[in-house]
């Protein structure tokens, strides 16, 4: 089984970005269940093509953005309305507190990335990331 992974990011590619409504930068992997990472590339959208942006429009084609036909997102910040919009385009979104991508997609290919619980985030906090946020395993999320 080979499956697309599609990670918020930073323009070099080397970070974890929080805001995935927002970010035109995302590093796309490629990944196979038998040989493990096999590629990955950093990919630029323009501002129309943000998350924020196809998820609103009704008329967003999925199959014309990179980021929408990958199965699993993996980002530093995402609430649920993204979360279950991309859900329903067959895309898994996860909140991760990884700050380095690839690091983060080894962590998924060996089952021991956790994922943070959206719910349990405290957005008065305005993004601090240095309070405890519940975290619970993605395992058996069928990568």
């Amino acid at each position: 089984m080979k499956a697309k992974v599609a990670v918020t990011t930073n323009k070099n590619g080397d970070k974890i970005a929080e805001h995935a409504g927002h970010v035109v930068y995302f590093k796309i992997y490629e990944i196979d269940q038998t040989e493990g990472l096999t590629g990955s590339k950093v990919i630029k959208v323009d501002k129309e093509h943000t998350l924020h942006n196809l998820l609103h429009n009704p008329n967003t084609n999925p199959e014309e953005h990179e980021v929408l036909t990958s199965q699993i997102l993996l980002t530093g910040g995402i609430g649920m309305g993204g979360i279950n919009k991309l859900a329903h385009l067959g895309v898994r979104a996860y909140i991760v507190e990884e700050k380095n991508p690839d690091e983060a997609v080894e962590k998924l290919i060996a089952g021991t990335l956790r994922a943070v619980d959206p719910r349990t985030i405290d957005h008065s906090h305005h993004h601090n990331h240095d309070h405890d946020h519940g975290d619970h395993d993605c395992d058996g999320h069928h990568h």
